[in-house]
């Protein structure tokens, strides 16, 4: 029996895309990718050809005005996420917008009510919350089986170099830099992880005259005192891990290895032999998987697959989406008050944060000249 078949286009050819929606969506039996559109013609051509994609278009309203296309992946730079996503509502698309949701929270608050007017399905493109393992340490808290958890601990770094970054990816004001293109994923994650409001977070970074936020340092505190940290950089080697210390027990998740699930019981320590040995039993269980996705999507592509399946599931069944355009929003409020508290110096309060992205306070003193990569 045939499937359903949804058919979606892609706005914004560049690294997302092409590394991650593009792979998955055109080996997803139910998604068809019928248009793609960006302003650069030899981008467009090049992905056309890559992807044997018949339909490409210099401007995006003309992909949006293609009655064929039933629903949208937004993958242009943050300044242009709201104009992009408010059409496509518009003309009764279906929208996924990649991460952050918007650039203020007015237009956080426009898209969600015009999403709402025409009852069409909007969802955040928070790819982690689908990570295997991240679902994993989500069961294990729901479950109890850390104890009560006290304090998450991630490094999230990406091993790029400066001449591999677009110019919206070094600005702040654009949506650039670690503390705002990556730290937004981490904070959704802590609330998805321990569904406990974020009520205060302070950060410091480290910019240069060529990449604004190229380290930072985040901690955010939850309403029941739980300790969040993240250290966040472009250009260290990359590392996607996370480790949640709870009363009875450590989890850590290696996110980049398939057997990036350790226990550790209160008591031990991590290189324990029983542990290890306990331990083991992930490494043997999922490395048949780890061997298909080697030859397929890949780990981290695996993410991506998860969640366009959920949201190609949203469409044609009307399931309720899990990644709303108000957790796009809670996730904008936490980085613009860590951007303000970069360059007020303090704890900021997530209900004092700031509408908009608050610039790299060069007057302040708070950029190192020359830092080198």
């Amino acid at each position: 029996m045939r499937k359903n078949i949804t058919r979606i286009g892609v706005i914004g050819c560049g690294n997302v895309a092409i590394k991650r929606h593009l792979p998955v969506l055109t080996a997803l039996p139910e998604a068809d990718v019928v248009a793609v559109a960006d302003n650069n013609p030899s981008q467009i051509d090049f992905v056309g050809h890559k992807f044997n994609i018949k339909k490409t278009y210099e401007n995006y309203l003309d992909l949006i005005e293609d009655s064929n296309v039933e629903a949208v992946v937004i993958c242009v730079p943050l300044e242009f996420h709201f104009e992009t996503a408010l059409a496509a509502l518009d003309a009764g698309k279906h929208v996924l917008i990649e991460k952050p949701l918007v650039s203020t929270l007015e237009e956080a608050d426009r898209l969600i009510v015009r999403a709402v007017e025409t009852e069409r399905k909007a969802m955040v493109g928070f790819n982690k919350r689908w990570h295997r393992l991240v679902k994993q340490g989500q069961k294990a808290i729901a479950k109890g089986w850390l104890g009560t958890v006290s304090m998450i601990n991630c490094v999230y770094t990406t091993g790029r170099t400066k001449d591999t970054l677009p110019e919206w990816r070094v600005k702040r004001e654009k949506g650039g830099g670690s503390l705002i293109e990556h730290g937004i994923h981490l904070y959704d994650l802590w609330w998805f992880l321990l569904q406990r409001d974020i009520v205060e977070v302070f950060a410091t970074t480290q910019s240069s005259e060529d990449c604004d936020d190229e380290f930072c340092v985040v901690t955010a505190r939850t309403s029941d005192g739980v300790t969040l940290n993240a250290v966040l950089s472009e250009l260290l080697p990359a590392r996607h891990d996370m480790t949640i210390l709870g009363r009875n027990c450590a989890l850590s998740l290696f996110m980049d290895r398939f057997d990036g699930y350790e226990l550790t019981p209160f008591g031990t320590f991590a290189g324990d032999i029983g542990n290890r040995l306990k331990n083991a039993r992930f490494f043997i269980k999922g490395f048949p998987n780890a061997i298909r996705q080697a030859r397929g999507e890949g780990q981290y592509n695996a993410s991506f697959k998860a969640q366009w399946q959920h949201f190609i599931d949203c469409i044609q069944r009307d399931v309720k989406v899990a990644c709303t355009l108000e957790d796009g929003r809670n996730a904008l409020k936490i980085a613009l008050a860590a951007a303000k508290s970069t360059v007020v110096g303090h704890f900021v309060k997530i209900d004092e944060a700031p509408e908009t992205i608050m610039p790299v306070a060069l007057n302040q003193g708070l950029v190192t000249k020359g830092l080198q990569g």
